[in-house]
């Protein structure tokens, strides 16, 4: 039996182990270091999580388990993060969505939480809906939903409800 297996084993295909080997190599260099890069400035956009799984052939990266992404100033969390890469052979991320005990913050002065999220890095826009709890100093806005312009830093909300500002 042993015989057998180790035979099968040298009787692979030599197109079947280039095709293992070159899906191997594209998937190091889409995700040397976990970097993938942004096409309008060229900013790095680092993460971590627990698990991840590459998806080829849709050009999805799924994240999952203490997800933390970095891109510029500004810092996501959350429990489950899918990454969209922009074309067949692109590098760059184009659409981010995360969800479950979302975070985001400019790692200054301004933070929210809330269920869902969804980033445009090509036009620089987060969109968090669901239970979104928005920080800016003191200050508390609760709303249904959020969207922010990174470029101007502008938040719209929507649904607000038991809210404070304080001077």
């Amino acid at each position: 039996m042993k015989s057998l297996l180790i035979k099968e084993l040298f009787h692979v295909p030599v197109k079947g182990i280039l095709i293992f080997l070159n899906n191997v190599f594209i998937f190091l260099l889409l995700f040397h270091g976990l970097e993938a890069y942004s096409e309008i400035k060229k900013e790095v956009i680092r993460f971590s999580s627990e698990t991840a799984q590459i998806k080829k052939k849709n050009r999805v990266l799924h994240l999952s388990g203490e997800v933390k992404i970095s891109y510029g100033e500004y810092v996501i969390l959350s429990d489950v993060l899918i990454a969209k890469l922009d074309g067949v052979d692109s590098k760059e991320i184009k659409i981010v969505e995360a969800s479950k005990n979302i975070y985001f913050s400019n790692n200054k002065d301004i933070s929210a939480k809330g269920d869902k999220l969804f980033m445009d890095v090509e036009k620089k826009f987060v969109s968090i809906s669901g239970n979104v709890e928005f920080s800016q100093g003191s200050s508390i806005i609760k709303a249904e939903k959020i969207k922010v312009d990174l470029v101007t830093e502008t938040v719209d909300f929507e649904g607000i409800k038991d809210s404070f500002i304080k001077n």
